[in-house]
């Protein structure tokens, strides 16, 4: 008898890594250290120390290319989906810089589909970023565990890496990691809302 497995309503986190990243991240890096150096107090949301812009990089003449980038993926990826080819994607983002010690507590990001994160430059140890099992019911009564797999994990980390991206329902909770290296972790953070197009 063969016994087979299907995944009923799977979590996608869907992640790339721009062959260019290299050059690409150094206009990036400076660009947001331009920004910190106007914008020295940033803002608090979820972020403990470390810094964070105000999410209209999207309004940003030097980051025009890494939002035009994030938004072809978000549409291939709607288009995975089954989402409307007609559908209008609205992109918002941020700059973060975690300094040692900073890190993100868990959070979700309401009014969008879509969230994710660009690594700008992520040092060895600067905290990867986690995901918790939204399906609180599965907690109720946990199973004895010789080891955990993606059939039975609560919580799963990805490493923060130059030039990766990751890509997640924005729903799904997930925190960052403290920052134990010496160097700053920065990346570029942002939600897509995808509603119907404007009736014309």
């Amino acid at each position: 008898m063969e016994i087979s497995t299907q995944a009923l309503f799977p979590t996608p986190v869907w992640t790339a890594r721009f062959d260019d990243f290299v050059e690409f991240n150094q206009r990036l890096l400076s660009a947001i250290h331009d920004l910190r150096q106007q914008l020295p107090e940033g803002v608090a949301n979820t972020n403990v120390n470390g810094w964070q812009s105000p999410n209209d990089l999207q309004l940003r003449e030097p980051f025009n290319e890494i939002n035009a980038r994030i938004m072809q993926i978000c549409q291939h990826i709607g288009h995975a989906c089954g989402y409307t080819s007609q559908a209008e994607y609205r992109y918002q983002a941020w700059a973060n810089i975690n300094t040692p010690g900073a890190f993100n507590n868990p959070h979700i990001h309401p009014n969008s589909h879509l969230s994710g994160v660009y690594y700008v430059s992520a040092p060895d140890d600067c905290g990867s970023i986690y995901f918790r099992d939204p399906r609180q019911l599965s907690l109720m009564s946990p199973p004895p565990l010789q080891s955990t797999n993606e059939l039975t994990a609560t919580e799963a980390a990805m490493p923060a890496e130059d030039g990766r991206i990751y890509v997640f329902p924005a729903w799904l909770e997930h925190g960052v990691q403290p920052n134990r290296s010496k160097a700053e972790r920065i990346g570029i953070s942002f939600n897509v809302q995808v509603v119907p197009a404007p009736l014309r």
